[in-house]
C-alpha cells in the first residue's frame, strides 16, 4: 500500500484552515481524525505530496454533512451561498437562461474560468462554454468538496483563471448510506423537492479491493412568477402587444385623423400623437392608445380586462403587457444518476482505479408568448428576405422587427383605415407611398402558447487508471477519461415569420391558406389550423464528446539541506468534439434565436512539471520556508468543421510560484503565491455566439441629464440616431434593446496573473484562523458587448464624441424604431452581430477571511459547541471592454438585466455558522449577510440620476438532528427562518430582483432521514 503518512504532520496546519467552511475546527482531542482525513487530502492547488505544501492559495473544504444540511437537491444551491462564489447559473435562471444546467462560478470571472473536478480529475463538460453542469455529478457519491480561489492554471490547465472547485468521491466506502429528504415552502406549500439517494459499498479478495455503487432521483417542482407577489409584475417593458401595435414610420396620418378618431371615443384632442407608435386594437375594431410614461398622454380607450396580463403598476399611466405573469420563477427538475467506483490493489505497490457514471436529467424554460417580427427584411437585392415581403421593401433597404402590411389586407379595422387614408407622407424604405403605402405593425402570439423550451440531457462518463510506487521515493499515476454529453432541446411557441407574412400579404388574409385567415388587429382568435400553419415546433441536439488521458510520476529527486527536494513530471491530452444540429430552427424564424449547423474540434497537448524546494528549515528566523514552482506548456489547435477552417497551433505557457513560511510554530505561517493562467477561447466563443435582449437607458429620453446638459445639441444627435420627436420622446421604464454575437475563429487566448498573500494560524486552544489577500488581472479578455456603455459613449458619457456627432462609431450600432433603440448591429458585418473580440481587461481583488473554533462546555449539559465564520471583503472588480472605453469598476453593485449571470458584486460577504452538539441531538444555525449595493447602472451612466440599488440582507437557515442510536438520523431544517423576501430594485436581472442571488421562494421547511449501516 502507498505511503502517505508524511503528509500528516501538515494536517493540523492545512486542513483546518482549509475546511473552516464545516466549522470542523481540530483541537487537540481531534488530533486522531485529523490524521485519518489526510487520505481525504487531495487538491491543493498542487500535485506535491510534502509537509508544508497544504493549501498555499486560499482554501475552503465543504463536508457531506454540511453540503446535506439544507436537503437541496442540487449542488450549486448550496454552493451559491459561499462569499467565494458568485451566484451564475441556478436553479433560477430562466431568463437570462442558462439551458437549466447549473454552474460554479468564481470571484465572478464567469463559470468558464474556472474548473471542476472529480477527485482531482477533469469531468465531462456540457456545453460550448466548455463549462461544467453541476447537475451531472453523483451527488450521492460526494464526500467533500473542496474550492481553491488563488488560480490553479499551471497545476491543471485551462479554464483554472479563478481558481478549480474539487468534488470528492467517497473512497473505500463499507456498508449502506440511504438517504431521503423534501421540502416545500411552509405557507405556500409550492416549491416542492424531493430525493431519494442510496450509496453501497464494500471490500472484497480480502480486503484488497474496493467497490461502491450509488443511485439519486430527484424531482423538484416548478414555480412561475404570479406565485410570488413581488414577481408577479414585469419590471421591464415591452413594444410587442398581444392586441398588436401600429407603427407610423415617417408616413405618419393626419392629427386631425388621429383626433377625430380618439374623438369618437370620448378622448379630447391631442391626447394621441400621430407621429408616433402608441396605437392599438381593441377585438371591437376600435383603436387604443398606449399611453407615454410619465407624460399627460395616458392611456386611451382601453376595452380589455385589467388582469395579470397587463402591467398594473404602470397602468394606466402607460400600458405594456406583462409577460412576466407566466414566466417561470424556479426551473423545475428530474433527474436519475447513476456512478461506481472501483479500486484494487494488484500488488502492494500498484492500484488500479475506476469510475463509471450515467445522468440523465429533464428541464424546463419559458419565456412569454413570442414577439413578432424578430427578423430582418430587405429589398430585392438584399441577403435577408421573406418572399411574401420583400416585394414591398424598397431596393437596398431594410426593415427589422416590423410586420409589413398591405392597405389591401381585409382584417383592417375601419378606425385604422380612416387613419392610413390620412396619409401623405412617404417611408423611403417601403414601396409606394402616401395612402397606398404598405404600413408596419408588430404582435405577441398569445395564441401560440409560451415559448417553452425542454432539454433532456444525458451524460456518461467511464475512467480507468493505475497508479503506483516505482521504488520507495518515486510514484506515477495514469488514466484515461472518455465522456459524452448529449442534449435534445424541444422548443415550443416559435413562428415561421414567413408563413406568418404570406397570410398577410394574401388578399383574403389567408382565408385559402388555413381555415378563418389571420387577423392581427387584436387579441383575435385564431383557428387551429392557421396556428399550426404559423407556428414551428422545433427539435435541436446538441453532442459533446471529451478524452483525456494524463500520466505523471512524483518523488524525491535529491536531498537539499533543509530537506528533499521533489518533483513531478507529467503529460496531458485533452480532446473535444462538438456538434450542433438545429433541426427546423433556421431562416426567418421569430421566437427562440436561429441557429446554424455547427461542428468543432479543440485539442490541448500539455507538458506539466512542478517543484517542491525546502529552502530553509529549523532556523531562528524560519521553522520552514518552501518553495514551489510550477509551469505547463500548452499546444491547442481548433477546427471549425462546418466551416472547413483550422486554426494554427498555438502554445501557450503557464507558470506559478508559491511560497510558504513558518517563522516560528507559535506564529502564523506565511503563505503567498504568483500564478499565470492562459485560457483558450472555447467553443462558444469560437464558433456560436449568441444573442439577448437586456434593459438599457436611452439618454434621448427628454428628463434625462443628457438632455438637459446638452440642449438642442444632444437633441440633434438624438433625430440623427433615430428619434423622430426628440423634445416628446419619453422612454418607458426597462425598455429592451436586442443584440446578437457572432463566434470569431480569430480570437487568441487570455492570459491571467493572479497574486495572492496570506497567514494562517491554528492556536493552541482549537481556535483556528485565515486572511489572504487575492489579486486577479485578466487582459486580452474575451467580455460579451454591453449594450448600455456603447449607447454611453455615443451620446458622450465617457468623453469620446464631444462633438455629438452621428457619425461617431458608437452610434453607428444603434437602430431604434418609433423613437426607442429596437437592437444593436454591428455595420461592418453582413449579418449585424458583433464579433467576439481580445479587447480590454478584468481586474477583481479582495480579502478572505476564515475561522472556526470547538469547544467542550459544562453548560448545556456537556454540549459540545462549534462556531465558524467566513467572509470576503471586494476591493475591486474593475472592466475595460474595448480600449476607448472606460474601466469600470462594479464592486458594489448589483446586476441588471443583459449584464450576464454572476454579475452582481456586494463588497461585503458573510456566512456565520453554529452548533451546539447534545449527543443525540444537535441543533445548527446559519446566518448568510450580503452587503447593500447600488445598481450597476449608476456607473456606467454615472451623470444620471442614480436609480435604486439594495440595501443589506441576511438570511438564517436553523436544523435539528437527532441520532436513533448508531445507524439512524432525522433533520428537520428550516431555510430562511424569517422568510426574508429578496432585495428588490430597478433596473434588475428579472423579477424584480436578482434571483440566483437572492431567495425567491422564501421560508422552505425540510425534512430528511438517513439509515447508515
Amino acid at each position: 500500500m502507498f505511503n502517505k503518512s508524511k503528509l500528516a504532520l501538515a494536517v493540523q496546519l492545512g486542513l483546518v484552515l482549509g475546511s473552516l467552511a464545516t466549522v470542523t475546527t481540530i483541537s487537540a482531542q481531534d488530533t486522531n481524525t485529523a490524521e485519518a482525513a489526510v487520505e481525504k487530502i487531495a487538491v491543493t492547488g498542487s500535485r506535491i505530496k510534502s509537509l508544508d505544501q497544504v493549501a498555499n492559495s486560499p482554501m475552503l473544504t465543504v463536508n457531506a454533512d454540511e453540503l446535506n444540511s439544507r436537503a437541496d437537491i442540487t449542488i450549486d444551491t448550496y454552493m451559491n451561498t459561499l462569499p467565494q462564489v458568485n451566484p451564475a447559473g441556478t436553479t433560477t435562471s430562466n431568463n437570462p437562461g442558462n439551458g437549466g444546467q447549473s454552474n460554479i462560478d468564481l470571484r465572478g470571472l464567469g463559470a468558464n474560468r474556472n474548473l471542476v473536478l472529480v477527485d482531482g480529475r477533469r469531468v465531462m463538460v456540457s456545453s460550448s462554454a466548455m463549462t461544467v453542469d453541476l447537475n451531472t455529478i453523483p451527488a450521492a457519491m460526494i464526500d467533500s468538496i473542496e474550492v481553491i480561489t488563488g488560480g490553479a492554471g499551471a497545476a491543471y490547465g485551462a479554464d483554472a483563471v479563478a481558481g478549480a472547485v474539487n468534488l470528492r468521491l467517497k473512497s473505500n466506502f463499507e456498508g449502506v448510506d440511504f438517504r431521503a429528504t423534501h421540502s416545500n415552502h411552509a405557507q405556500e406549500r409550492d416549491a416542492e423537492e424531493y430525493n431519494f439517494s442510496a450509496v453501497v459499498g464494500g471490500n472484497f479478495d480480502d480486503s484488497r479491493g474496493n467497490a461502491i455503487i450509488a443511485f439519486d432521483y430527484s424531482k423538484r417542482e416548478g414555480m412561475i412568477k404570479s406565485q410570488r407577489d413581488f414577481s408577479a409584475n414585469a419590471t421591464s417593458t415591452t413594444s410587442f402587444f398581444p392586441e398588436g401595435r401600429y407603427f407610423s414610420s415617417g408616413n405618419n396620418p393626419s392629427q386631425a385623423a388621429v383626433d377625430a378618431v380618439f374623438a369618437s371615443y370620448g378622448s379630447a384632442a391631442g391626447s394621441v400623437p400621430a407621429n408616433g407608435s402608441l396605437i392599438g386594437f381593441n377585438t371591437d375594431g376600435s383603436l387604443f392608445s398606449a399611453g407615454v410614461f410619465n407624460s399627460p398622454l395616458d392611456v386611451e380607450n382601453w376595452r380589455y380586462p385589467v388582469d395579470l396580463s397587463v402591467n398594473g403598476p404602470l397602468f394606466p399611466d402607460v400600458y405594456s403587457y406583462n409577460f412576466d405573469a407566466v414566466n417561470i420563477l424556479v426551473l423545475p427538475l428530474e433527474r436519475k444518476t447513476f456512478s461506481s467506483k472501483l479500486n484494487f490493489d494488484v500488488t502492494d505497490k500498484t492500484e488500479v482505479f475506476a469510475t463509471a457514471s450515467w445522468t440523465n436529467y429533464n428541464s424546463e424554460t419559458a419565456l412569454a408568448p413570442t414577439p413578432f417580427p424578430t427578423v430582418q427584411v430587405q429589398g430585392p437585392d438584399g441577403t435577408v428576405s421573406t418572399r411574401a415581403t420583400s416585394a414591398f421593401v424598397s431596393p437596398g433597404s431594410t426593415i427589422a422587427n416590423q410586420l409589413i402590411i398591405p392597405v389591401t389586407n381585409p382584417f383592417i379595422p375601419a378606425d385604422l383605415m380612416t387613419l392610413l387614408n390620412s396619409r401623405t407622407g412617404d417611408n423611403a424604405a417601403l414601396v409606394g407611398s402616401g395612402a397606398t403605402e404598405p404600413f408596419l405593425m408588430r404582435q405577441r402570439s398569445l395564441w401560440g402558447g409560451l415559448r417553452g423550451s425542454q432539454r433532456d440531457n444525458t451524460v456518461v462518463q467511464y475512467m480507468l487508471g493505475i497508479r503506483g510506487e516505482i521504488n520507495d521515493a518515486w510514484s506515477y499515476d495514469v488514466y484515461a477519461m472518455e465522456g459524452k454529453t448529449t442534449i435534445k432541446q424541444t422548443q415550443t411557441g416559435n413562428l415561421d415569420t414567413q408563413r406568418v407574412m404570406d397570410l398577410l400579404a394574401a388578399p383574403d388574409g389567408g382565408a385559402s391558406i388555413c381555415a378563418g385567415g389571420y387577423n392581427p388587429f387584436g387579441r383575435n382568435s385564431v383557428s387551429q389550423e392557421c396556428a399550426d400553419y404559423m407556428t414551428l415546433d422545433a427539435t435541436l441536439s446538441r453532442e459533446f464528446n471529451q478524452r483525456i488521458m494524463q500520466g505523471y510520476v512524483s518523488g524525491d529527486l535529491f536531498e537539499l539541506p533543509s530537506g528533499m527536494l521533489s518533483v513531478v513530471l507529467g503529460y496531458e491530452s485533452r480532446r473535444f468534439d462538438y456538434e450542433l444540429d438545429p433541426g427546423s430552427l433556421s431562416g426567418p424564424v421569430s421566437g427562440f434565436n436561429t441557429q446554424s449547423p455547427a461542428a468543432g474540434k479543440n485539442r490541448f497537448d500539455d507538458i506539466f512539471a512542478e517543484a517542491f524546494i525546502p529552502l530553509l528549515d529549523g532556523r531562528d528566523f524560519a521553522d520552514s520556508l518552501d518553495l514551489t514552482l510550477g509551469f505547463r506548456s500548452s499546444q491547442s489547435q481548433f477546427t471549425d468543421i462546418a466551416k472547413g477552417i483550422s486554426g494554427e497551433k498555438d502554445r501557450n505557457s503557464a507558470y506559478k510560484a508559491e511560497l510558504s513560511w513558518v517563522i516560528a510554530s507559535d506564529l502564523p505561517r506565511i503563505r503567498a503565491s504568483y500564478q499565470r493562467a492562459v485560457r483558450a477561447p472555447n467553443f462558444g466563443e469560437l464558433f456560436d455566439g449568441g444573442g439577448s435582449a437586456p434593459q438599457y437607458f436611452d439618454p434621448c429620453s427628454a428628463s434625462t441629464e443628457f438632455r438637459a446638459a446638452n440642449g438642442q445639441a444632444g437633441a440633434d444627435l438624438c433625430s440623427a440616431t433615430g428619434v423622430g420627436a426628440p423634445d416628446s420622446y419619453v422612454q418607458t421604464p426597462g425598455t429592451q434593446a436586442s443584440i446578437n454575437t457572432s463566434g470569431n475563429v480569430k480570437l487568441k487566448p487570455e492570459t491571467a496573473d493572479t497574486f495572492t498573500l496570506g497567514a494562517v494560524h491554528n492556536f493552541s486552544n482549537g481556535l483556528a484562523m485565515s486572511l489572504d489577500y487575492y489579486n486577479i488581472d485578466i487582459e486580452d479578455a474575451i467580455i460579451a458587448p454591453n449594450v448600455n456603455l456603447i449607447i454611453a459613449d455615443c451620446y458622450n458619457y465617457y468623453g469620446n464624441n464631444a462633438a455629438l456627432s452621428g457619425d461617431y462609431s458608437s452610434c453607428q450600432y444603434i437602430v431604434r424604431g418609433g423613437g426607442d433603440i429596437f437592437f444593436l448591429a454591428d455595420p461592418n458585418t453582413a449579418d449585424g452581430n458583433i464579433p467576439g473580440i481580445n479587447s480590454g481587461f478584468i481586474k477583481t481583488s479582495g480579502l478572505d477571511f476564515q475561522a472556526g473554533y470547538g469547544f467542550d462546555t459544562d453548560m448545556l449539559g456537556g454540549a459540545y459547541i462549534k462556531l465558524g465564520l467566513y467572509a470576503n471583503y471586494l476591493l475591486e472588480y474593475k472592466t475595460q471592454e474595448l480600449d476607448f472605453l472606460p474601466a469600470i469598476d462594479y464592486a458594489d453593485t448589483v446586476a441588471y438585466f443583459g449584464a450576464g449571470l454572476g454579475q452582481s458584486f456586494p463588497k461585503f460577504k458573510v456566512n456565520l455558522n453554529a452548533s451546539v452538539n447534545f449527543g443525540d441531538l444537535e441543533w445548527a444555525l446559519k446566518g448568510r449577510y450580503i452587503d447593500g449595493m447600488k445598481n450597476r447602472l449608476a456607473v456606467e451612466m454615472p451623470i444620471e440620476t442614480q436609480p435604486s440599488g439594495t440595501s443589506g440582507i441576511m438570511y438564517w437557515d436553523t436544523a435539528f438532528t437527532y441520532r436513533l442510536g448508531e445507524h439512524y438520523s432525522v433533520r428537520l431544517g428550516v431555510n430562511n427562518l424569517l422568510d426574508t423576501e429578496p432585495e428588490l430594485y430597478a433596473p434588475n436581472v428579472q423579477s424584480g430582483t436578482d434571483p440566483s442571488l437572492y431567495d425567491v421562494v422564501g421560508r422552505r421547511v425540510t425534512l430528511s432521514a438517513s439509515v447508515k449501516f
